[in-house]
């Protein structure tokens, strides 16, 4: 899907990737890290952040909602953080 969505040109312009907390989607025998390492490297030539694990969408703990549409600033490094640069909702 992520090569047929590259392909479309529908990634163009982004800036960064999120990736949610994935359950159970290894095949049994599978290595843990396999989805981790196709992720990586259908994105191999992106230069910007890349987070995988982020605790939004199906999660097994609290969820963290993500906005269409909203400003924000991700930074990838040993942990991840996601700050909403202005507000998700105007009065």
């Amino acid at each position: 899907m992520l090569w047929q969505l590259r392909q479309a040109g529908k990634l163009d312009g982004l800036r960064g990737v999120v990736f949610g907390e994935m359950l159970d989607c290894a095949s049994p025998g599978a290595p843990a890290k396999l989805l981790d390492d196709v992720i990586l490297h259908a994105f191999e030539d992106f230069k910007g952040p890349i987070a995988i694990g982020l605790r939004s969408g199906h999660v097994s703990r609290q969820n963290v909602t993500l906005t269409f549409g909203v400003e924000a600033e991700l930074k990838v490094s040993k942990e991840v953080t996601l700050h909403l640069t202005e507000p998700a909702v105007k009065r």
